[in-house]
C-alpha cells in the first residue's frame, strides 16, 4: 500500500544538510591573498631583468609542479631519486613562533619594531616558505613529541594548543594525501641504508632531551628539512646528510628552494600550469592558531 503522506502533508520532513568544512573554507581566501602580497615583494627584492625574462618567455628551465623533481636539487633531496612532495618537519620553537606570529604572517602585516633583525629575517624566511606551501606540494610535519617537548612542565591551555595545532596539521596533510600509506610515505629511493649504531653516533652531537629525539624522529619518519633556529642544533647538519635529512632555518630553506627554481611559480605564474593545491589545507593551518581556541580571527576578511 502506498503511502501518501508526502505528498499530502504541508509540512514534509527535511533533511538537515550540514557543511562541516565550511569553516576551513572561509579561510581559503587568506592563502591566494598571501601569494599575490608575497609574488609582489619578490619581483620587487629580485633583479627586474631576470624577472622580465621570466615574463617574456625567454630560454628557461621551468621547473615541474606543483610536485619537486628531486633530481633537480641534490642540495635539498640529498640524493633521492624521482618525483614527488618535500616533507619539512616543524621543530617546536618553529611552532612557537608560529603561534605567536602566525597571525601577522598570514596577513602580511610587518613585524613588530622590537623583534631583532636576524629574528625577523627568520620569520620572513618562514612566511615565504609558507607561501611556497599553498603553491607547491610541500608537506608539513608536526612530530608528535612536539606536545610535551618544554623546560618545564606545560599549561593545560599551552599543552591543548599544541595538540590542536598537531591535528590541524595532520587533517591539512589527509587533504594532499591519496589515504595509501605506501603511496604518502616520503621517499628514500636513493637514499643509503646507513646502520642504526651510525644514527645514534650521528645524534650524540644533538643536545639530549627532546631536540635530539626530534631529529631522531625526523630521520626515521622520512622527512626531507628539520626546519629548526637553534645553533646548537642546526651545527649538526653535516652529520646528518648521509640520512637523507637537511638540518634548516627557516632562511637556509628558502635559499634552497630559490637556488633549484621552486619559486619560479612566483615570479612568473603564467607558468605554473598545473591544478591549485587543496586550498582547505590553508584553513586548517589557520586554525592551528591559538587565536582561533579563544573565538579571535585574522581580522577582516578578504
Amino acid at each position: 500500500m502506498r503511502d501518501h503522506r508526502a505528498m499530502t502533508d504541508p509540512d514534509p520532513p527535511s533533511i538537515l544538510y550540514v557543511d562541516s568544512t565550511a569553516k576551513y573554507r572561509r579561510l581559503e581566501g587568506w592563502g591566494i591573498n598571501l601569494v599575490n602580497k608575497m609574488s609582489v615583494r619578490l619581483r620587487d627584492a629580485l633583479d627586474i631583468g631576470e624577472c622580465r625574462s621570466m615574463a617574456t618567455g625567454a630560454p628557461m628551465y621551468i621547473p615541474e609542479g606543483p610536485h619537486f623533481v628531486y633530481d633537480d636539487a641534490p642540495r635539498l633531496f640529498l640524493g633521492r631519486r624521482g618525483r614527488g612532495p618535500l616533507y619539512v618537519a616543524w621543530d617546536t620553537n618553529l611552532l612557537l613562533d608560529y603561534f605567536q606570529f602566525g597571525s601577522r604572517l598570514w596577513r602580511g602585516d610587518p613585524l613588530p619594531e622590537t623583534v631583532d633583525e636576524n629574528y625577523s629575517s627568520e620569520l620572513e624566511g618562514l612566511q615565504l616558505v609558507l607561501t611556497l606551501w599553498i603553491m607547491r606540494d610541500i608537506r608539513f610535519v608536526i612530530l608528535p613529541q612536539t606536545i610535551s617537548d618544554a623546560k618545564k612542565e606545560l599549561s593545560e591551555e599551552r599543552r591543548l594548543n599544541r595538540i590542536n595545532a598537531f591535528e590541524e596539521f595532520v587533517s591539512a596533510l589527509r587533504l594532499v594525501g591519496s589515504g595509501l600509506p605506501a603511496d604518502d610515505t616520503p621517499s628514500r629511493d636513493g637514499i643509503l641504508s646507513l646502520p642504526d649504531k651510525e644514527l645514534q653516533r650521528a645524534l650524540q652531537g644533538v643536545p639530549s632531551g627532546y631536540d635530539r629525539r626530534l631529529v631522531e624522529a625526523a630521520v626515521r619518519g622520512g622527512a626531507t628539512v628539520f626546519l629548526n633556529r637553534d645553533a646548537k642544533v642546526l651545527r649538526n647538519r653535516d652529520a646528518f646528510r648521509p640520512f637523507g635529512l637537511l638540518i634548516a632555518s627557516s632562511l637556509d630553506l628558502l635559499e634552497e628552494l630559490v637556488g633549484c627554481g621552486s619559486f619560479h611559480c612566483m615570479l612568473a605564474p603564467q607558468y605554473a600550469q598545473w591544478p591549485m593545491m587543496d586550498q582547505q589545507r590553508v584553513g586548517h593551518l589557520i586554525r592551528a592558531l591559538p587565536e582561533f581556541g579563544r573565538g579571535e580571527s585574522l581580522g577582516k576578511g578578504i
